[in-house]
């Protein structure tokens, strides 16, 4: 029996990926080569990330709140506020240094942002405390200021 020999350079005998919408139809199709070339793009960006949220915690470690606070904001709008990890340092930045506002606002962008997935109900309790936690430390803060003036 002889064995038939595939030509992988011709167009027609490279394995696709369907790729499939929210209502199931296919929305588009793409090589394996070019699955692959992406996979490892996201792998590349991942690691990228990874690495840049280690300056940012070593930044935060050694007191440079300023350039941790500028690599956290990269990565939270590089993730479009949805990564909580990064959003929770920031906030926790922006706590230590007694920027209600500006945590009040970031806790308020992701939480936006967050709650467009539906896999997401423990993340949005902890903004939701958190956010309390800011309210009443902006009350007490307020007071405070009011009583020395």
């Amino acid at each position: 029996m002889k064995k038939i020999s595939e030509d992988p350079s011709h167009p027609s005998n490279v394995p696709v990926i369907f790729i499939y919408g929210h209502n199931g139809e296919i929305t588009d199709k793409i090589s394996i080569n070019e699955w692959r070339a992406k996979k490892e793009e996201a792998q590349l960006i991942n690691e990228l990330e990874i690495k840049l949220y280690r300056e940012s915690i070593q930044y935060y470690t050694n007191r440079e709140f300023s350039k941790s606070e500028d690599l956290l904001l990269f990565l939270i709008t590089q993730t479009d506020y949805t990564h909580y990890e990064y959003v929770e340092r920031l906030a926790n930045l922006y706590r230590r240094q007694e920027k209600s506002s500006k945590e009040k606002e970031l806790l308020l962008k992701a939480r936006k942002n967050i709650a467009a997935f539906d896999a997401s109900e423990g993340i949005l309790k902890r903004i939701d405390k958190r956010l309390e936690k800011n309210a009443t430390a902006s009350s007490k803060d307020h007071r405070h200021s009011y009583l020395l003036n």
